[in-house]
């Protein structure tokens, strides 16, 4: 059974590694060729940690990779060379940020980033965050063990979605695990602002995981449709009959706590996932809705004793 690790008893090793993943995430974003809704900028997940995947550079391509076992991030590029550092107690982001330098700076593939964080609470550069932090490996390896029990949640939901989607990814800036299946439907987004504008130009449904921040200390499955709902949709039937419609962000949420208390949790995320994708497509007037979700003829083979 995964363990529950609520914001509060990790919030110093959560900043760090939430940083640490921008940093990788920046170089991805500056080195791989566009895609859609930010396809292009995601990590992916490792049996030991997170990966940026290969990153186009000539004969020196190479990955970034968060090892959350050896508490290391290193760098390999396609020839075997690699560079890393350590995480370690009082250690600032500023001092990570230097060795994140000279790790690439090491395997001649230095990239030039922007160094204030997005998307999240602090807007301080990198190199500017001098504060000392602790660093707790085995909260970041339970941290991690979260985000794989909802990684599989999420990629059997998504994966017989027959339409254009993005499988259970790591968005770095806002440090959760999301899939979002895209209806094909165009809608620009109404506003400014670079993020926004191209990756909210598609309806879609989000569906992810999110650790807490030190305003919600519990670490919840969450559903964003976009457009953005402006009704209402908590006399809507959902289940199970702890998920909750929350009026400020207009989204749903069923807490991994909540998740934890039924008899079957995987059963009750499974059915969390797929009422409330019913309620929003229904909502929405989803087209295709009948073809995307036509049942695949894949025969699946599983091994029962895993």
């Amino acid at each position: 059974m995964v363990k529950l690790l609520h914001y509060n008893e990790w919030s110093e090793t959560a900043y760090t590694l939430h940083l640490i993943t921008q940093m990788m995430g920046k170089v991805k974003l500056v080195r791989m060729p566009a895609q859609p809704g930010w396809g292009h900028i995601v990590l992916h997940f490792t049996p030991q940690g997170l990966t940026t995947g290969l990153i186009p550079n000539g004969e020196r391509s190479f990955a970034i990779n968060l090892n959350l076992d050896t508490s290391t991030v290193f760098t390999q590029t396609v020839s075997g060379d690699t560079a890393g550092f350590s995480l370690r107690n009082n250690t600032s982001v500023s001092e990570y940020y230097n060795d994140f330098k000279k790790m690439l700076a090491a395997l001649v593939c230095d990239t030039v980033i922007n160094e204030v964080p997005q998307e999240m609470g602090t807007r301080t550069p990198f190199y500017d965050d001098t504060q000392k932090r602790d660093y707790e490996s085995c909260a970041a390896r339970d941290f991690y063990q979260m985000y794989v029990y909802a990684h599989n949640a999420l990629l059997d939901f998504a994966s017989p979605f027959r339409g254009k989607k993005l499988l259970p990814s790591f968005f770095w800036g806002t440090f959760d695990v999301s899939t979002v299946l895209f209806s094909g439907k165009p809608s620009p987004f109404p506003g400014s602002g670079v993020i926004e504008v191209n990756g909210f130009d598609e309806q879609f449904f989000e569906a992810g995981f999110w650790a807490g921040d030190p305003n919600l200390a519990d670490p919840s499955f969450f559903i964003m449709p976009y457009p953005f709902i402006k009704d209402d949709l908590s006399d809507k039937p959902v289940s199970p009959d702890k998920v909750v419609w929350s009026t400020a962000k207009m989204e749903y949420f069923f807490s991994l706590k909540d998740a934890l208390t039924y008899p079957d949790p995987e059963a009750a995320i499974r059915e969390f996932l797929q009422s409330t994708f019913g309620v929003v497509t229904k909502h929405e007037a989803w087209e295709c809705i009948d073809w995307f979700t036509q049942p695949l003829t894949i025969p699946v083979h599983r091994n029962q004793g895993s």
